[in-house]
Parts: C-alpha cells; sequence; structure tokens
C-alpha cells in the first residue's frame, strides 16, 4: 500500500509581477511564524508533558510496516495507530546534517547555511533550538546519539544530558557488546531513569544512526542486531520503479556520474545485489523499531508513558534503485519525504488519524515548543502542527499548499549537483541550477514522475512561474539570515549567478 494522496491542482498567473510574489511569500512566511489529552476530554491539557523526539537517519516515507507488505515495524505501527500519521511529510533539504539543523531551528538551509563543510551555525541559530528554548524554560533536555552538526556555544548550555556518538556497529556497554542502535536506546532509558526527571518535565531527542549506511564497508553496506539475521530472509524484494538500464540512460550526463549512481553500483547494481543490500535496509529499520519500543517500555516502567508525547521521523528521503540511484540528494519524493508520526497520548480525539497536509521538519521545532506551552520565536520558519493535531478545521483550510526546498552542499571529492526547487499539490520544480537542467512533472497526472515536462511547449507558463516563485523563496529566505551569515563571503550557490570566477573561487571544500 502506498501513501499516495489525491493531488489538487494549482493554478498560476504568469503575469503577476515578482514584487508582488515576494508579497505572496512574505505574508505566507508570516503566516507560518504565528502560528497519551485528558483522558476523556478532545482538547490538549495545559499540563506540560515530556516531549520524545526520535530521529533515524535515512527512513523514508514509505518503509513503514502499517503501510508497507514487506518490512516489519510493529512499535511504529503502534504509535501510528494510537497517535497520528502525516502521510505527506518532508525535508526542505535532503541531507543528514542540514535537515538536523533545520528541525533543531526551524529554518531552511538557506537562513541557516549550514551543510558540510560549512560553519559552525550562528549564535543566533544556535540559541533558538528548541531544546535550549525549552531548557531556558524549565524543562531538562536531552540528546542522545548521532549529532554531525556544528552549533556555536557549549552543549551543556543546551542540553542538560548530551551523548553525541559516531557511527560504529557495535559498542561495549555495560560488560556486554551490544549493537550501537541498542546502546542508543540504553542511553535514552538512562536518561528517562533518572531522578532528577521527576518533577521536571523533559524534552530528549534520541538521534538513531541506523538504517544509515557504512560507507566504508561495501560488502555489506548497512549492519542490525543479529536477531534479524533471518528477517525477509524467503521474501523476493520487488523492483524499484525506473530501474532499469532504459531509464538510467535517459538521465543527463551529470547524474549518470554521480556519487548516486556510483553508490548504485555496491549496493544495486546487480538484482543478487539489490535483494541482499534492501533486505540488510530492511533489517536495519526493524532493529530501530525494537529499539523505539525498548524506549517506550522504559516510559511505562516509569509510569510516564501517558505524560509524554512522542514524535518519530525520519532525517531525509532515501533512493533505493530508483532511476539506478543510490542516496537522497536530488529533489525526486523518494528524496524529500519522510515519515512522522506523533502521538500524544493526552490527545485521544487523534488516535488512528491521518493528515494529508503537507508536514516540513521545519515544523518540527515550533510543534514541540507548541506542545510545551512555550512560545516559538520569530525566526523560525516552520508552523506547529499542534491546531492539526486537534483537527482545527481553519488551521486545515489556512494550511500551506507549497513548499521551497534545495540541496546546496558540493564536495570536491565525490559529486552531487545542487539543486533548488519547489512543490505544490499538483506540481513539482527541480533546477540542477550548474549543470543548466530542469525538471517539471505533474504530479496529479504522474505521481511516479516519470515524465519530465520542463522541455514541453505546453507547459512553459508553469514552468516560468515555478521558477519565479523559487526565486523568490530564495530572496525572502536569504533576507531572513542574521547578520552574522550575511557577513560570511564564502557563502555560494546564488542562483543565476553571472560571476563564474566567483563560484569557481567560492566552491566548497
Amino acid at each position: 500500500m502506498k501513501l499516495e494522496k489525491e493531488q489538487s491542482a494549482v493554478f498560476f498567473n504568469v503575469s503577476i509581477p515578482s514584487i508582488i510574489l515576494l508579497m505572496m511569500v512574505s505574508l505566507t512566511m508570516m503566516a507560518c511564524n504565528s502560528a497519551s489529552m485528558p483522558e476523556h476530554g478532545t482538547q490538549a491539557s495545559p499540563a506540560r508533558p515530556n516531549v520524545l523526539f526520535i530521529l533515524a537517519d535515512d527512513h523514508r516515507w514509505d518503509l513503514i510496516g502499517k503501510y508497507h507488505p514487506i518490512i516489519k515495524t510493529p512499535n511504529l505501527d503502534r504509535l501510528a495507530n494510537k497517535g497520528t500519521v502525516f502521510t505527506n511529510a518532508f525535508v526542505t533539504t535532503p541531507i543528514c546534517a542540514t535537515s538536523r539543523v533545520s528541525i533543531l531551528t526551524s529554518l531552511t538551509e538557506r537562513t541557516h547555511d549550514f551543510t558540510f563543510g560549512r560553519p559552525a551555525t550562528g549564535i543566533d541559530e544556535s540559541n533558538s533550538i528548541y531544546p535550549k528554548i525549552l531548557k531556558d524554560n524549565g524543562y531538562r533536555s536531552a540528546f542522545v546519539g548521532k549529532y554531525e552538526i556544528k552549533l556555536s556555544g557549549k552543549s551543556e548550555d543546551k542540553f542538560d544530558y548530551f551523548k553525541e556518538l559516531l557511527q560504529t556497529r557495535t559498542v561495549e556497554y555495560q560488560g556486554e557488546e551490544i549493537p550501537q542502535t541498542y546502546h542508543i536506546a540504553e542511553l535514552a532509558k538512562a536518561f528517562i531513569a533518572q531522578p532528577e526527571n521527576d518533577n521536571t518535565p523533559w524534552v530528549m531527542a534520541v538521534n538513531f544512526w541506523d538504517p544509515h549506511a557504512h560507507d566504508s564497508d561495501q560488502e555489506n553496506q548497512y549492519h542490525y542486531p543479529e536477531e534479524f539475521e533471518q528477517y525477509y530472509q524467503h521474501v523476493t524484494i520487488p523492483d524499484a520503479k525506473f530501474s532499469r538500464d532504459t531509464t538510467f540512460a535517459e538521465l543527463p550526463q551529470f547524474l549518470q556520474e554521480s556519487i548516486g549512481h556510483v553508490r548504485w553500483q555496491y549496493r544495486y547494481g546487480s538484482d543478487e545485489l539489490y535483494q541482499k543490500m534492501v533486505k540488510r535496509h530492511y533489517r536495519a529499520i526493524s532493529g530501530v523499531d525494537k529499539a523505539v519500543g525498548m524506549i517506550y517500555a522504559e516510559l511505562e516502567k516509569q509510569g510516564i508513558a501517558d505524560d509524554t508525547v512522542i514524535i518519530y521521523a525520519g532525517d531525509n528521503g532515501y533512493n533505493i534503485n530508483e532511476r539506478q540511484l543510490a542516496g537522497k540528494w536530488f529533489g525526486w519524493e523518494e528524496d524529500l519525504r519522510i515519515p512522522l508520526i506523533i502521538y500524544d497520548p493526552r490527545n485521544k480525539a487523534a488516535q488512528g488519524q491521518e493528515k494529508s497536509e503537507m508536514a516540513l521538519n521545519i515544523d518540527i521545532a515550533p510543534t514541540i515548543l507548541a506542545l510545551a506551552g512555550v512560545q516559538a520565536p520569530k525566526s523560525y520558519q516552520g508552523e506547529s502542527l499542534v491546531p492539526l493535531l486537534q483537527n482545527d478545521q481553519h488551521a486545515s483550510d489556512s494550511w500551506r499548499q507549497e513548499f521551497f526546498f534545495e540541496h546546496m552542499y558540493q564536495p570536491k571529492r565525490v559529486s552531487i549537483p545542487p539543486t533548488v526547487g519547489m512543490r505544490t499539490k499538483q506540481w513539482k520544480y527541480v533546477d540542477f541550477y550548474k549543470h543548466d537542467f530542469q525538471q517539471l512533472y505533474d504530479l496529479t497526472k504522474d505521481p511516479q514522475e516519470a515524465k519530465n515536462l520542463a522541455n514541453s511547449p505546453q507547459h512553459q507558463a508553469i514552468l516560468k512561474e515555478l521558477s519565479e516563485r523559487t526565486d523568490v523563496y530564495i530572496q525572502e529566505y536569504e533576507r531572513q539570515r542574521t547578520s552574522e551569515v550575511k557577513q560570511r563571503t564564502s557563502f555560494v550557490n546564488q542562483r543565476n549567478e553571472q560571476d563564474s570566477q566567483n563560484k569557481k573561487n567560492n566552491e566548497y571544500e
């Protein structure tokens, strides 16, 4: 079963001047910035719940057992059945480091300016992350697992409990060698059990490394607890969409030569390899699922499960042999879409519901603050999802109809082509602007993104309109940078930049 939803048409007037477009986007962003329940109630309790945010690495939206015919995720299924699933959840940049900073700050990459090879986030950005805001408002804050970002300032100013972990397969913990996924769960459990939490609400981010590949291990790539070795052994994984040679041959040369295809060769380059690696990837997700269950069991043991909101998400999507690519950097649905489950045990009315509104990773921070009854900073670019959880019809009717996305990382050691673009309910526009290649998909008629309409004569008006709107988003998000970020002379990725020498001088290392 797929999570495809019926898309409705969005029409644009191509004659609207750019200044009016800028005003429209600005008004939209202003609106964004504004905005287990009591046992027998239908509205959220004013009590301050604990908030447990769980993030998996490279877990794309459709690999949840509730919606997938093969993969087994019983604990995530239970959260989904008891909470709310956002069936159209996306990231604004599909790469782990940038997405994680966007989750913490509620800012797009264009504004916070962080990816691999960039300076630490600015002081203002670092002080606006939701764990610090809650810590400053009486919460205890914790972080466990994959960090791999750089924030200005000291971690102890933001977190009362901070356990940053590099990727490993196993870890010695309390005299026993255990999988890292379980180690992360044990550290999370240890925080939950701290007596300091008895009379103080807490917020904790648990960031799993799995199911991210171990890039140095080309033979096996994905690792998981040994108990899952037999999972999916006797199942044949169906072919990925558009995974045949004919589709790959239609891609432009820069995509054929990108790191996405390089990694494809040792992940999915033959039918046998594809079966092996996808099953290993699925097992790693099932391992994360068990760890989620371990953490939830600790909440129950401590008697606080009914007072703890749980949010589960992925940090980006993931290509699994689609178009003979591996990775997540390109702008197709498999790159941008993530699972997003919110279970508030106090909110009985939200049990088992699905929401089709566009939810973004930048919505997570304002949502967590709203759940805690703390006002979000004006700098936040996302929206609180709480009104949607409470079935607020006005919030649903006025919800965003589009969003901007991009990928700005350009390492010299491998080829990752930068992108900008936007997605509406009907249209997907992607510009690989340094390679003079655009994509346009009509998601209503072509949800699989099979036919690129960018060169279609009858679609040039909508192509132009979406391109102009993309520029407006860029202008607006750059305007919202702090003065510290604006002063960085090495900022690159200006779309339509004319000075090629400046681009050359400012390439990322």
